[in-house]
């Protein structure tokens, strides 16, 4: 050793000058730079990789009793695992389709016959047929009085009521058909059980002005009666082989009507 650093190093012995060497020799391979001294992690692919946070700790040089400690750190790398939350839409719900609930059958009167539900039965039509059609849709007769050969109707001929609502039959001639051949030749509407309706929704009740709005025309013929002073009369194509016809309480347009009939009538 050079006598010089001896004088500048009168404390230090061989032994601690070469501890000191051994020191400076470690460093200078170190290269002292901090960050050869940080530990990298590597991280397998994978479909999701959490972002990893590196803390690296510069190295601390201690000396005691002339020996130089050169502490380490041990890099600590923390790696924070975010799991996302995953909401599930609830699951659609469908409103069960409700059908709506359709009309009842009903019996409708028309200038040249009725319609039983979806039946269509014409002046003329078989007595039996037609009642079965009406049967089907408002119930068994009220009344049948059966085949009457003394009637002041076209005779013979046959009665048949639902209630309000009165059939009749004839085996007679007619417009319709010919004599010996049962059918229907009228029906008469005066009542309020059941509650029937033209096809173009005029009932008992309906006024005048009502009337004219769903039948007027040069076909609606609106007069006194006939047979009552000071009520109304109204026709609606009253013709061989058609006609619609009935009462009212008066024959100003605020009169109501009080009954609907339809065909031949009775006595003709």
């Amino acid at each position: 050793m050079d006598d010089s650093l001896k004088v500048r190093l009168p404390w230090v012995g061989r032994g601690t000058i070469f501890l000191i060497i051994v020191a400076a020799l470690f460093l200078g391979g170190c290269g002292g730079d901090d960050a050869a001294l940080t530990t990298t992690t590597t991280v397998p692919s994978a479909t999701t990789v959490p972002e990893p946070t590196t803390t690296a700790v510069a190295p601390t040089t201690t000396v005691v009793g002339g020996i130089i400690a050169i502490t380490v750190p041990t890099t600590t790398t923390t790696t924070t695992t975010t799991t996302a939350a995953t909401t599930e839409a609830p699951p659609a719900t469908v409103p069960a389709t409700i059908a709506p609930a359709a009309a009842p059958a009903t019996v409708e009167f028309t200038n040249h016959g009725i319609y039983a539900g979806e039946t269509w039965i014409y002046f003329g039509w078989d007595d039996e047929d037609t009642i079965a059609a009406v049967t089907a849709v408002l119930g068994a007769p009220t009344i049948d009085l059966g085949w009457d050969a003394d009637s002041i109707c076209p005779s013979p001929s046959r009665t048949v009521k639902w209630d309000d609502l009165l059939l009749l039959f004839t085996k007679a001639d007619t417009d319709f058909w010919i004599g010996g051949v049962p059918h229907f030749f009228t029906y008469q509407y005066s009542g309020s059980t059941p509650e029937l309706f033209t096809t173009e929704g005029i009932g008992l009740g309906s006024t005048l002005s009502d009337l004219d709005d769903a039948y007027g025309g040069p076909d609606l013929i609106i007069t006194e009666s006939p047979f009552v002073l000071g009520e109304g009369f109204w026709t609606y194509k009253d013709a061989p082989w058609t006609g619609m016809w009935g009462f009212a309480t008066g024959q100003s347009p605020a009169d109501t009507v009080t009954s609907i009939n339809g065909g031949a009538g009775c006595g003709e």
